[in-house]
């Protein structure tokens, strides 16, 4: 049959692919940068690639129940994922985002107020809604959500001022902001890579060293 062709060809390319690195789990072949203001991503080069965030903040929360990457250098990657065009404008709207920011990035902060956007629930006001993980069990109280650490009175306030309905993590961070500029964040990269090779890498990589904390998928969207 024609198909047992195809079949043998499979079992080259999967012969083939074995033998493709990746990046260990510091990363430490891979370019990296502290970013510390907006203009700092002006030094990573164009193109799409493959990304991942590391910082020193305290993330208790995570939105799976999969292995997290080991902790590195007083730190922890909380995040990677991939860019086909650009890199640069997905990590901004991951570090550098409003507060009304529509576009899907990392959830840290409490968003104060409802919300029609696509943001990830911080609290659900169902007791089966899908919420992020602490310690291996889903945020069901408003006492819960207030054990996040470096939460602002503002954030708090406004979280116990709700006493009904649901709470919204905020699109992305702004690491200019008081809340995170004591601390600091890292961004490791890898550019002008082809889709093929990226999303090898991406779902390698969590396969072998683990899921960061604020990525909600193993692989794929």
């Amino acid at each position: 049959m024609a198909n047992d062709h195809w079949l043998n060809q499979e079992v080259l390319f999967l012969k083939g692919i074995e033998l493709i690195e990746i990046p260990d789990d510091t990363l430490k072949n891979v370019d990296n940068l502290t970013i510390k203001k907006n203009t700092d991503l002006s030094l990573i080069p164009d193109g799409g690639g493959c990304y991942w965030i590391w910082t020193n903040e305290q993330i208790v929360h995570s939105f799976h129940k999969n292995p997290i990457p080991p902790r590195y250098n007083s730190g922890e990657f909380i995040y990677n994922g991939i860019a086909k065009d650009n890199i640069r404008v997905r990590i901004a709207r991951h570090l550098f985002s409003q507060i009304d920011s529509t576009w899907s990035a990392i959830s840290v902060d409490i968003y104060p107020g409802d919300t029609r956007s696509h943001r990830k629930k911080a609290l659900s006001s169902n007791s089966k809604g899908k919420v992020p993980y602490i310690d291996e069990h889903r945020i069901r109280s408003i006492e819960e959500l207030l054990s996040l650490p470096n939460l602002t009175q503002d954030e708090k306030d406004y979280v116990n001022s709700i006493t009904t309905g649901d709470v919204y993590f905020r699109n992305g961070i702004n690491v200019t902001e008081s809340k995170h500029r004591k601390f600091t964040y890292k961004v490791y990269y890898i550019v002008k890579l082809r889709s093929i090779y990226m999303d090898y890498i991406e779902k390698k990589w969590r396969e072998k060293y683990g899921v960061p904390k604020l990525c909600s998928y193993l692989s794929g969207r």
